[in-house]
């Protein structure tokens, strides 16, 4: 019973790798023939290294809004 479940489960896993390799292939071909050109795969250090970096600018853009909005909600009134 155990093996029908794995091959099973193997069987389905197969199936959408293909399936969506397929996809992925037709993808890229139909691009290649309107003329438009394929980015290549990035290397996962470029990658990481992008990613941290774009974490960076996020942060300080969520800084810089958050003193933007600290300046438009002053109220002199209401401090004492």
């Amino acid at each position: 019973m155990q093996i029908i479940i794995t091959s099973t489960a193997l069987a389905i896993v197969l199936f959408l790798c293909l399936y969506f390799a397929f996809r992925e292939g037709l993808r890229l071909g139909m691009n290649v023939a309107k003329g438009k050109e394929i980015e290549p795969p990035k290397s996962p250090i470029k990658a990481v290294q992008e990613h941290k970096i774009n974490k960076e600018l996020e942060k300080k853009e969520k800084e810089f809004e958050e003193g933007i909005k600290a300046i438009f909600e002053y109220d002199p009134d209401s401090v004492k």
